[in-house]
């Protein structure tokens, strides 16, 4: 990346050729991509990558030539553009497949090369649609992290087309979380941004699909209009198929039946001749809701559900739940109460599942946080070996100045001499303390002052080779932790986990380890638990210790509760602590969906779960519950 993350001259002459021809049908398009990919002078890796990019955007895949082209390629370079050139490629292809898991894991992977790239436009478009990827996938934090970052490299080049649509972006994902007046202020500044050119079409269907969320029908069908009309005008025949599911989606929510079944009839005979699976599945369940409400339920049913089983087939159970819970609804309204109870369970499972999902990927970008952390702790480690180092030089300095003044006593005062002595004494110290501190920081959170994961790996591995026995393993999560960052602040949070921490080392002994797990959760090892009852009343200490009185925070006092899992495991040699981790995290969500503020694990002696309930809190004057 040239200087200050601006476009080099090369960069731009090349960037402005592909975007003279955003306008062209797809099969030129290709043409003259191909052509740019011959010409002498964008034969360096880095074009050709970019230019690679283009072309399997153009033509939604990648042919079987070109990836073969790009695998040898990339095997043979260590240059991040092509390897990003090759899983980018990979991504449309399965989304041209119809395969969402692949595409958002190839998506995932560029991500993650983004920091090598040195052309600003691929870097963008890399961020841009690991933003989309990864919060179509539901985790969102990842999303808001890439559009970030797309927004900064668009700012930086002072690209205002690309700026606009990383703001669409922006607003697709403010929308998903409920920030409508947010999402669309973001909408029109992208409008404003790129009134016209590139993409246009595209900003008006988010925009279409915001004003719908928010209820803003009549707005919604203006949009609509509009982008119908530029994507007639540039021959866009996907986009005008997705503007007119949008249209349908409006006419069905302000009950024009039959406007409704008109146009969903002709959308699923265009999606089925058009081929482009997402938007077949989409018009499938357009129709089944048109039907519906037209009353021809047996087939709104079969529709519906062509609809409906293409999506849970791709493991995008969000989008399923969604549906199923509309669907739900129009049961309801027509009286078909058995078929809004099976799709209203149907939709709860799914919410489950995705909720479970969302853990997974929550530990999986937690455990990208701690290795960050790792890195940063690397670097804390660094300075301050640096300065154990200078105290280290500065002792032997000092040590041969004594020395010589020893020797040169006759010359020197009494004073002169404590005064050296007194000195070397102090850096001494220092050097002690400096070493004391590395220690602690490499091995305790700093916040909560329980130890980190790097300290419980090693101590694990320390307690397994020293022979079998029994422990005690728990797991502990604070409940709605998120809502109390969300109502008094992240301060408030910091406080929550450091009192939490603290009461639970007034629960163990010495020996035994209490680890900061990630996020609100503890980790607790114990060490030879007496037995099956020791361990009952040692899991009940702990939920009362946490929620028995509240916490004091800045403008309220919170009663704040935990939920555990837990297993008593008998070490041996090969004992797989990761599987018994995951076995004590499955009884964790189970604690927590069958109500939190309990605990659910397994006892010495026990084979099955049991289910421990904390001793009910007094209730505190003041106290806001948790």
């Amino acid at each position: 990346m040239p200087p200050e993350g601006r476009v080099g001259p090369e960069e731009r002459v090349l960037d402005e050729l592909l975007r003279a021809d955003i306008a062209r049908a797809p099969a030129l398009r290709i043409e003259r991509i191909d052509a740019l990919r011959a010409d002498p002078r964008w034969a360096a890796p880095p074009w050709q990558a970019l230019l690679a990019v283009e072309r399997c955007a153009a033509s939604q895949g990648a042919s079987p030539e070109l990836l073969a082209t790009l695998e040898t390629r990339a095997g043979d370079s260590a240059d991040p553009h092509l390897q990003v050139a090759l899983l980018k490629c990979r991504q449309w292809a399965a989304d041209h497949a119809g395969n969402p898991s692949d595409n958002y894991r190839y998506a995932r992977q560029a991500w993650g090369l983004i920091d090598r790239l040195r052309l600003p436009t691929l870097a963008f478009r890399v961020a841009r649609d690991y933003a989309d990827e990864a919060t179509y996938a539901g985790a969102v934090d990842d999303g808001l992290t890439a559009i970030g970052r797309a927004l900064e490299i668009a700012r930086l080049a002072g690209d205002a087309p690309r700026e606009a649509d990383a703001l669409t972006t922006l607003a697709m994902i403010q929308g998903e979380l409920g920030q409508h007046a947010d999402a669309l202020r973001n909408s029109d500044r992208a409008l404003q941004l790129d009134p016209e050119i590139s993409r246009s079409d595209d900003k008006l269907l988010a925009r279409s699909a915001l004003q719908i969320g928010a209820g803003q029908y009549d707005a919604a069908r203006a949009t609509l209009l509009r982008a119908l009309e530029l994507a007639e005008r540039e021959g866009d025949a996907e986009t005008r198929l997705a503007v007119r599911i949008n249209l349908a989606d409006v006419y069905y929510r302000t009950r024009r039946v039959q406007q409704t079944l008109d146009l969903t009839a002709e959308l699923v005979v265009e999606a089925d001749r058009m081929g482009i699976e997402y938007l077949k599945a989409y018009a499938w369940i357009g129709r089944g809701f048109a039907l519906a409400a037209a009353g021809q339920m047996q087939a709104g049913t079969e529709a519906f559900d062509r609809g409906r089983v293409w999506f849970e087939r791709g493991g995008q159970v969000g989008e399923v739940a969604r549906a199923l819970r509309d669907w739900a609804a129009m049961m309801a309204r027509a009286g078909r109460w058995e078929q809004a109870y099976q799709a209203s369970e149907r939709a709860a499972e799914l919410r489950e599942r995705t909720q479970r999902e969302a853990r997974e990927k929550n530990a999986s970008f937690l455990a990208a946080v701690l290795e960050s952390s790792r890195k940063d702790l690397d670097i804390e480690r660094l300075r301050h070996q640096s300065q154990t180092a200078e105290l280290q030089l500065e002792a032997e300095r000092l040590h041969r100045r004594t020395t010589i003044a020893v020797a040169a006593a006759v010359l020197l005062s009494t004073a002169s001499l404590l005064f050296v002595h007194l000195r070397t004494r102090r850096v001494n110290h220092q050097l002690r303390d400096a070493n004391a501190a590395l220690d602690y920081e490499s091995t305790h959170d700093p916040l909560t002052g329980a130890y980190n994961r790097r300290h419980f790996e090693r101590f694990f591995a320390q307690r397994l080779a020293r022979g079998g026995g029994r422990v005690l393993l728990v797991l502990l999560d604070i409940d709605h932790f998120k809502a109390i960052n969300d109502r008094h602040g992240h301060a408030c949070g910091d406080r929550a986990l450091r009192e939490t921490s603290r009461r639970l080392a007034d629960c163990v002994r010495s020996d035994d380890c209490i680890v900061r797990w990630g996020g609100e959760e503890f980790l607790l090892f114990i060490d030879d638990p007496d037995d099956a009852e020791a361990e009952r009343g040692f899991v009940l200490r702990l939920l009362d210790a946490v929620g028995a009185r509240p916490i004091e925070l800045d403008t309220a006092r919170r009663q704040v509760t935990a939920s555990i899992g837990f297993a008593s495991i008998e070490l041996v040699p090969d004992f797989d602590l990761d599987a018994a981790l995951a076995d004590i995290d499955s009884m964790l969500y189970r604690a927590k969906t069958g109500g939190r503020h309990r605990a659910v694990g397994r006892l010495h002696g026990g084979d099955e779960p049991v289910v421990l309930l904390p001793t009910p809190p007094t209730p505190v004057a003041g106290a806001v519950p948790a």
